[in-house]
């Protein structure tokens, strides 16, 4: 919590990390873009969530995990000065796709080990740095990265592919969720090697079908860790993207 706007309500950013959600990969490693946004007086709740690799990562509990860690917001509010009318999900890599996904449980079939009948807290936007917002895009733009297990992490975080596990897809993938009818901001680098360029573009086409809101930030040059680096080129953009989404 920002500690010199004591007596206000605060905005909130909810961040969830990236790492493609294996286990190796925790939520330290975005601490330094957390106390940047606490600098600009904004409060960060940063939710960690059982990962591929360790016991019950994978479906359905990742993604459990990311609602329980959103939803205990309701909670945070009676103990801190939260403004939960400005509620931004923010994520990085993997963690912009478990972002956009919260905004979408409302289309998720009652049926659904994911299903949340009502979701504790409203979000006012969403915010993606380098995300891998859409499973389904990420497996076709896999050609695309030099990374070379970007498809296989998905398939480890579902379970399988697509065509074996289409129920998972439709109720774990942001892209089948659509219209989430939240404002979106993705912020991608041009020189990112692990989400291609082409994949913000791509869901901002779909997205907009479908009558979301929907802006692209390019940042030239920045690679796939810049963007969560308040020193590098990428911050300026992050910094105004987030002020803009609260106002």
């Amino acid at each position: 919590m920002p500690q010199q706007f004591s007596g206000h309500r605060l905005p909130l950013v909810v961040f969830f990390h990236g790492g493609w959600w294996q286990s190796e990969y925790n939520l330290a490693h975005a601490g330094h873009l957390c106390a940047a946004l606490k600098v600009e007086g904004i409060a960060v709740w940063s939710v960690e969530y059982r990962r591929i690799g360790e016991a019950g990562g994978g479906w359905p509990t990742t993604f459990q995990d990311v609602a329980a860690g959103f939803d205990y917001v309701a909670t945070l509010a009676k103990s801190y000065p939260l403004d939960l009318s400005r509620v931004v999900a923010m994520g990085h890599s993997a963690g912009g796709h478990l972002a956009f996904w919260l905004a979408g449980r409302h289309h998720i079939d009652p049926r659904s080990p994911l299903f949340d009948p009502q979701p504790r807290v409203p979000l006012h936007g969403l915010i993606a740095l380098a995300g891998a917002v859409d499973l389904r895009l990420t497996i076709d733009l896999a050609g695309y990265s030099t990374f070379a297990h970007d498809k296989q992490e998905v398939y480890s975080l579902m379970g399988g592919k697509p065509k074996d596990l289409e129920d998972r897809y439709r109720a774990g993938n942001p892209g089948d969720l659509l219209p989430l009818n939240v404002k979106q901001t993705l912020i991608q680098g041009t020189g990112d090697q692990q989400i291609p360029p082409l994949l913000p573009v791509r869901w901002e086409e779909k997205a907009r079908r479908q009558g979301d809101d929907v802006a692209i930030r390019m940042v030239v040059l920045a690679d796939h860790f810049d963007v969560i680096d308040p020193q590098s080129n990428a911050w300026a953009t992050v910094r105004d993207s987030v002020r803009s989404m609260f106002g």
